[in-house]
C-alpha cells in the first residue's frame, strides 16, 4: 500500500488510460454478444396460448404477432430466423390490411394441456384466397397445411366453408406456429381462433342446419313466385323470382357452400362467383324494383337511371369475373353503393306519388339494405371482419323474403279486383247477387239437352215483383232496391241447391228447376214463393208485402224442344208474366211451350 502511494504521477496516468480502453473493449464485446444472442433466438410471441379444459372457440387476438411481407416471397425459414429481415410486432386488434401483392404473417405460441381432444386453427372467414400453417414437429421437421379458395377442396386438411388446420398433437410442450395469409383485393381483418374437434363438429352441424333452412326458404319462395307469375301473368312475380334466385346464388358462393359442394375441385370458379354474383343480384334487384314501381309513370329520368344501373352492374360483373383487378373491385363497391341510393330514391318517389304498394318494397328492402352496409364497409376497409360482415346479408334476406312476397300478393290481388268485378258483372246481377240472364239462357240450353237425353221433365218459373213500381214511387228508389234484394233472397230460400236463380228484368226473376219433378211439385214451389212474399217485413215501410206473379213453363217432354231456342222460351215466359200484371187475381199461370 505504501509503495502504491509513491508511484510517480506519469505512471499512474498510464494505468488509468489502459483501464479505460479495456473497459470500452469489454462494453463493445458485450453489445456484440447481446446482438448475436438476439439474432440467434427468435423473439417471444405476444403471449402463450394455453388450450385445456375450455374446448373453444378460443380467440387468438391477444396471442398474435404479425408482419406484413410486402413482396410476398419470404420463406418460412427466413420468417423463423427473425430480424433483421423480419420484424414481428404484437397484433393489437384486427385493423383491416390490404394484402394485394403481399402476404400477412402471423406468429403465436400454443400449448395443449388436455389430451382428450384434438385442436384446430380455424379462420372464420369464407372466400379467403389462401392460408398456410407452419410448425415444427418433435423431430424438428416442418409440418405444412394449406387451405383457401385458390386450392381444390381435396387439398384442404379438413373440407369446409372456413379453413380449419390441425394444431400440433404434442401435449404439454409449447409449439410455435407461423400463419401465412394471402387475400387479394379485400382488406383482411379476420382473427383466427382455436377450436376443439368436438366443438368444430357441433358448430358445423348447426351451421349447415341454419344455412339449409335459409336456402330452402329461398328455393320455396322462388318456386311460389314463379307459380304466381304464371297463374296471374304478372311480371312482378317473375322479376322477384329472378332476384331471389340470383341473390341466393350469390350467397351460396359468398358463404363457401358453392366451393364446398358445387365445384370442390374447380377453385378457379370461386373468386369470379364471389365477386360477380352479388353484382348480378344487385342488378336483378334494380330490375325488380323497376317492374313493380313502374317509375316511367312519373319520371323518365328515374326509369333510365334504373336501367343504366342494371347495365353497369352487369357490365362490371362480367369484367370483374373475367379480368379481376383492384380497380374493378373498387368500381364494383361504388356501383353497389350507388345502386342502394338509387333503389331508395325510386321507392321514396313512389311513396311520394301515392303508390300504396311501395311501402311494402320499402319495408322489405330495409333489412337487406342495412345488412349490405356491413360487407360493403368491410370491402372498403372501414370495419373489420365479424359475424355481421359474414352473415348480415343472410339475416336481412331471411326477413326480406316473406315481406316482399306478401307485398306482391297484395299488389296482384288489388290489381285484379277490378277485373274480377268486371268479369262478375257479366255473369252476376250487382244488386241481388243472382245470375244474369245470359247465364240463365246458357244453363237452360244445357238443361234441355240433358233432360231430353234422359227423358226427364224440367221447369222454368218467371217471377215478377208486381208491386215494385208502386213501392219505388211511394217510398223512393232505395226502398225499391231493398224490395228487390228481399225478393231475390226469398226466391233463393225456396230453390234447391241444383236450381238456378237469375234476375232477367227490372223486376223479373227466373227459377230454373232440374231433376225429377211433376207439375204439382212445380206448382207447389210457385205457391211457396207467393207465400214467402206475403210475409210482412220490417225492412219495408209500413211492413208492405212483396206481391209476386209467376208464369210456369213446365216442360214435360223436353226432347221436342230445341236447346238453341232457349232465349226464345225465356222471352215467351217473360212476356207472359208481364201480361199477368193486369189486375188479374190469378197469381200463378201454367204456360205451354
Amino acid at each position: 500500500m505504501l509503495v502504491a502511494q509513491y508511484v510517480p504521477v506519469g505512471a499512474n496516468n498510464t494505468l488509468t488510460a489502459e483501464g479505460a480502453l479495456a473497459a470500452f473493449a469489454r462494453a463493445v464485446l458485450a453489445v456484440v454478444c447481446l446482438q448475436a444472442s438476439l439474432l440467434a433466438a427468435p423473439a417471444a410471441a405476444a403471449g402463450l396460448l394455453t388450450l385445456g379444459g375450455d374446448r373453444g372457440p378460443v380467440s387468438l387476438a391477444t396471442s398474435l404477432d404479425s408482419w406484413l411481407d410486402t413482396g410476398g416471397q419470404t420463406s418460412v425459414e427466413t420468417v423463423e430466423a427473425g430480424p433483421p429481415q423480419v420484424s414481428f410486432t404484437p397484433r393489437r386488434g384486427s385493423k383491416p390490411q390490404a394484402l394485394d401483392n403481399a402476404a400477412l404473417w402471423m406468429r403465436f405460441d400454443a400449448v395443449v394441456n388436455d389430451p382428450r381432444d384434438h385442436w384446430k386453427l380455424e379462420l372464420p372467414m369464407a372466400a379467403v384466397d389462401k392460408i398456410s400453417l407452419y410448425y415444427r414437429n418433435s423431430l424438428g421437421h416442418w409440418v405444412v397445411q394449406q387451405a383457401g379458395d385458390t386450392l381444390p377442396m381435396s387439398a384442404w386438411p379438413l373440407p369446409g366453408r372456413f379453413p380449419a388446420l390441425s394444431l400440433s398433437p404434442e401435449q404439454g410442450q409449447p409449439v410455435r406456429y407461423y400463419l401465412r395469409i394471402e387475400h387479394a383485393r379485400v382488406p383482411f381483418s379476420a382473427v383466427p381462433r382455436a377450436v376443439s374437434d368436438t366443438q368444430l363438429t357441433a358448430a358445423r352441424q348447426l351451421d349447415h342446419l341454419l344455412l339449409g333452412a335459409y336456402f330452402g326458404l329461398a328455393i320455396l319462395v322462388s318456386l311460389l313466385a314463379l307459380v304466381n307469375a304464371v297463374a296471374y301473368r304478372d311480371w312482378g312475380f317473375a322479376s322477384y323470382a329472378l332476384y331471389v334466385s340470383t341473390f341466393a346464388a350469390s350467397q351460396v358462393a359468398f358463404t363457401g357452400i358453392a366451393g364446398l359442394y358445387g365445384w370442390p375441385e374447380r377453385p378457379a370458379l370461386n373468386n369470379p362467383a364471389v365477386f360477380a354474383l352479388p353484382l348480378a343480384a344487385a342488378a336483378t334487384a334494380m330490375l325488380f324494383v323497376r317492374t313493380v314501381t313502374t317509375p316511367w309513370r312519373f319520371s323518365r329520368a328515374l326509369d333510365w337511371l334504373l336501367m343504366a344501373m342494371c347495365g353497369l352492374l352487369l357490365g362490371i360483373a362480367l369484367i370483374d369475373g373475367t379480368v379481376p383487378t383492384v380497380e374493378s373491385f373498387a368500381v364494383a363497391n361504388v356501383l353497389v353503393s350507388a345502386a342502394i341510393v338509387a333503389l331508395l330514391l325510386v321507392v321514396s318517389v313512389s311513396l311520394f306519388e301515392g303508390d300504396r304498394h311501395a311501402r311494402w318494397l320499402a319495408l322489405g328492402f330495409l333489412p337487406i339494405i342495412v345488412a349490405a352496409l356491413f360487407p360493403l364497409a368491410r370491402n372498403m376497409g372501414l370495419i373489420r371482419a365479424s359475424f355481421l360482415t359474414e352473415h348480415a346479408l343472410l339475416l336481412g334476406s331471411a326477413l326480406e323474403l316473406p315481406i316482399l312476397f306478401y307485398g306482391l300478393l297484395r299488389r296482384v290481388t288489388q290489381r285484379r279486383e277490378p277485373e274480377t268485378r268486371a268479369a262478375a258483372l257479366r255473369t252476376t246481377d250487382p244488386l241481388t247477387g243472382l245470375r244474369s240472364s245470359r247465364v240463365l239462357v246458357s244453363k237452360l240450353g244445357q238443361v234441355l239437352s240433358t233432360a231430353g237425353r234422359y227423358q226427364q221433365p224440367c221447369a222454368l218459373l218467371l217471377i215478377n215483383l208486381s208491386n215494385f213500381t208502386a213501392l219505388q214511387q211511394e217510398h223512393g228508389r232505395e226502398t225499391g232496391d231493398r224490395a228487390m234484394v228481399m225478393a231475390a233472397s226469398r226466391i233463393r230460400a225456396v230453390a234447391q241447391t241444383t236450381d238456378t236463380v237469375a234476375r232477367v228484368g227490372d223486376s223479373q226473376f227466373a227459377l230454373l228447376m232440374e231433376g225429377p219433378m211433376s207439375s204439382d211439385s212445380v206448382n207447389d214451389v210457385a205457391t211457396r214463393i207467393l207465400a214467402s212474399g206475403l210475409r210482412p217485413s220490417s225492412e219495408l215501410p209500413g211492413a208492405d208485402p212483396l206481391v209476386f206473379h209467376i208464369a210456369i213453363g213446365f216442360m214435360a217432354q223436353p226432347a221436342r224442344l230445341e236447346k238453341t231456342e232457349a232465349q226464345l222460351y225465356l222471352s215467351q215466359l217473360l212476356q207472359a208474366v208481364k201480361d199477368m200484371n193486369d189486375g188479374s187475381r190469378k197469381a200463378i199461370r201454367m204456360i205451354q211451350l
